[in-house]
């Protein structure tokens, strides 16, 4: 099993975890935008009817307002992030991953966007080695993330590499991610197997 991390929206840092069956997702959005007094009004506008029109779930109407922000001079992180968001709720993955790696170019510590992105490379691309690329740096920025811990040893597992896997899996569950719990045990007996 393999959760999803969070499509996170920039700005704002409170996020939700709905379960699935197989993957987590949950939005996290710009909800308060910063005073940018070189960045004109219309722009502004912009990215203000962007991240409401996200919060109403109106992802192509967002991500129309989003390019336009990007047009009008609004070329931040978190523009491009959100608007990678957009994308990828719209099964958009290859524009998605662009913009989240054009934020990435902005601003490289930004632990939610290489966890998207990995996620994105192995749920949509089949990509293992570049998934693990960015989880391995996303658990780097945040080794707090009980979720980025979880799928990082997802991960790691699905690579046959028990003992990160099982360092992963501990992290996450002493973090108070009970899924990891059942994961570490797996892992473990797993191991123990192997050098039975």
């Amino acid at each position: 099993m393999y959760a999803r991390h969070c499509l996170r929206l920039a700005a704002s840092r409170a996020c939700h975890r709905p379960t699935t069956a197989l993957l987590t997702l949950s939005r996290r959005f710009a909800s308060e935008l910063p005073p940018r007094p070189t960045t004109g009004t219309e722009a502004r506008e912009a990215l203000a009817q962007g991240t409401r029109d996200l919060l109403n779930g109106s992802m192509a109407a967002a991500l129309k307002s989003f390019e336009r922000a990007l047009n009008l001079g609004e070329a931040t992180a978190d523009t491009y992030y959100n608007k990678g968001v957009c994308e990828y709720s719209l099964g958009l993955t290859d524009k998605a991953i662009s913009s989240w790696e054009q934020s990435l170019a902005l601003d490289s510590s930004r632990a939610d966007v290489h966890a998207n992105i990995g996620n994105a490379y192995y749920l949509n691309k089949r990509d293992s080695a570049s998934a693990l690329s960015h989880m391995k740096r996303a658990a780097e920025l945040a080794p707090e993330d009980a979720e980025i811990q979880f799928n990082l040893g997802c991960l790691c597992e699905s690579g046959d590499d028990l003992k990160a896997a099982i360092s992963a899996y501990d992290q996450a569950a002493q973090l108070g991610l009970e899924k990891a719990k059942t994961h570490l045990r797996n892992a473990m007996a797993k191991q123990m197997k192997r050098q039975l």
